[in-house]
């Protein structure tokens, strides 16, 4: 099934029933009650369980069909033998979604393909979209709504924010939660999708680029299960100017099978997705801490398109690195005009004025020195983005309250360019940093690659995308084709390739080049010759 807005009830849910309640807060069935409780989720909650009257100090139902009313949303966490049935209840009763966490259905192979099969069939007849099964389900941080089992979440007070997280799998989402607080970033809504018997990644994708509370989206995918759907909804974040970080997992053959036997994904050509991703103006990570890295600068809000980097380092070595990792990722640090870096000369004949802009140590000694030195760069350089290295000496009691006044001035007169500090100190300090609009890193080379990103963004936002061309269903011979069928099955695709003519003589090959235009190239046709 293809996203639709009408989904948002999921994620802000009046009511929800909770199937196999428990009562211990620890257990899978009492979790969510215990965390909507703790976090103040506003709606109703209603535990069904036919052996108990109370759960958790809430009226407890025998059935679904006890129900005092019909609930928006029903988490399950019953026996996957129970599930078939509890779900038919659930649409008997008039229910639209039901979030599974139940697990025993394709990601188990065998019966469980079966299982999981007859489970979608019977939701499609009776009208209740389904969350996995197999999924630790999802989180509203700002309504607390939780309809997840993650231990993550009862480990602390979730920071609410404008980054959602969406994950095929529920372990590896709860960890993007606790590595997200880790990193003092706020979330929105986290949604874990499990098998997608039903709803996929691009659905619950499209949830949060409905949702206004979300303004930056993290993916982790194992499979891509709907491409269509995924497609649809990157280009709907694209038009909503929300940037995608992706981390598409399950590269390697060996990480390819780990993915079906845990979530029933199939990996596909990694070649493919990175060409798709990168046409979409989605950046992809390659670790957690890269993701972490680039949704936290992405919730600045600022995308510089045609993106240049210019640097200011009390380091020559740090310098290098910077210069180093900008090239790797094709991020320009064009010079500095020469007659600014004359003036730069004058203000400081020890400095190296070029770019990076080198201020040497004697920034300490001379603190007035910072705010000229950063306003040329931006002001005379043009940099859409300005790193400042600045190490422990940014935050030594000396220094820090002059550096984050100075630069905080001129970031106020061009609020429009993107700010980034390479700082190390006690965490109150870089905080203090932070609280000012600069972002803050402990190493060179994570800030630049974070910068570099921005860019991507920008360029793929200031580009009116075009619709992806209609392609044609095909029917594939029964047997494998020649390569000159191959291209015409291509060229039926839409997909051109050089005309070229079937030739099996040689008066026929010397009519075709007549035709085709010299200077023709011949290569052997045959099924027994592989490399022509």
């Amino acid at each position: 099934m293809t996203a639709s807005p009408s989904l948002g009830f999921l994620l802000h849910p009046r009511s929800v029933a909770i199937i196999g309640a428990s009562d211990d807060p620890a257990r899978i069935g009492g979790r969510p009650i215990a965390a909507m409780r703790a976090l103040g989720y506003a709606g109703r909650i209603l535990p069904v369980n036919p052996k108990r009257a109370e759960v958790q100090g809430l009226t407890a139902y025998a059935s679904v069909a006890d129900l005092p009313e019909t609930p928006d949303v029903a988490v399950v966490a019953v026996p996957a033998a129970h599930v078939l049935d509890t779900v038919a209840a659930l649409g008997e009763r008039g229910v639209r979604a039901a979030i599974l966490f139940s697990a025993g259905f394709a990601e188990v192979g065998g019966d469980g393909v079966a299982r999981q099969a007859e489970l979608l069939a019977i939701a499609r007849r009776i009208g209740i979209r389904l969350l996995g099964p197999n999924a630790l389900g999802l989180v509203n941080v700002h309504t607390g709504f939780v309809g997840s089992f993650a231990s993550s979440i009862g480990l602390g007070t979730l920071r609410a924010g404008s980054v959602g997280i969406v994950s095929q799998s529920g372990a590896y989402g709860g960890h993007l939660v606790m590595a997200a607080q880790n990193a003092d970033i706020g979330l929105s809504s986290v949604i874990m999708t499990g098998n997608e018997a039903d709803l996929t990644l691009g659905d619950a994708l499209q949830q949060l680029v409905d949702d206004p509370a979300t303004r930056v989206i993290a993916l982790y995918s194992e499979g891509i299960n709907h491409g269509a759907g995924l497609v649809s909804a990157l280009q709907a974040a694209r038009r909503a100017r929300k940037p995608v970080v992706m981390m598409k997992v399950g590269r390697s053959e060996l990480g390819g099978a780990a993915a079906r036997s845990h979530t029933a994904s199939i990996a596909g050509d990694d070649a493919v997705v990175d060409a798709v991703l990168a046409e979409l103006g989605v950046v992809r990570a390659r670790s957690t801490e890269d993701m972490l890295d680039i949704v936290r600068l992405a919730q600045r809000g600022i995308f510089p398109a045609a993106n240049t980097l210019g640097v200011i380092t009390v380091s020559g070595g740090a310098g290098v690195i910077v210069s180093d990792a900008a090239e790797e990722l094709g991020l320009p640090m064009p010079e500095m005009p020469a007659p600014v870096q004359s003036r730069l000369l004058e203000l400081l004949p020890i400095c190296s004025p070029r770019n990076p802009v080198d201020t040497t140590a004697q920034f300490v000694n001379d603190l007035s020195l910072i705010e000229p030195f950063t306003e040329a760069m931006v002001r005379d350089g043009g940099y859409r983005s300005v790193l400042g290295f600045f190490t422990y000496a940014g935050s030594t009691p000396s220094v820090a309250p002059e550096l984050r006044s100075q630069l905080a001035r001129v970031r106020a007169r061009y609020p429009d360019r993107l700010y980034v500090l390479v700082l190390q100190g006690p965490r109150e300090v870089l905080r203090a940093y932070e609280d000012e609009g600069f972002t803050v890193f402990e190493d060179p080379t994570r800030a630049v690659r974070a910068i570099a990103a921005m860019g991507r963004y920008g360029d793929a936002f200031a580009v009116q995308a075009e619709p992806l061309p209609a392609v044609t269903p095909i029917a594939l011979p029964a047997e494998t084709p020649s390569e000159a069928q191959a291209k015409r099955l291509l060229a039926g695709a839409g997909i051109a390739c050089a005309p070229e003519r079937v030739c099996t003589d040689a008066e026929s090959a010397v009519l075709a080049a007549r035709e085709l235009g010299y200077p023709v190239v011949m290569k052997i046709l045959s099924p027994d010759i592989l490399h022509k």
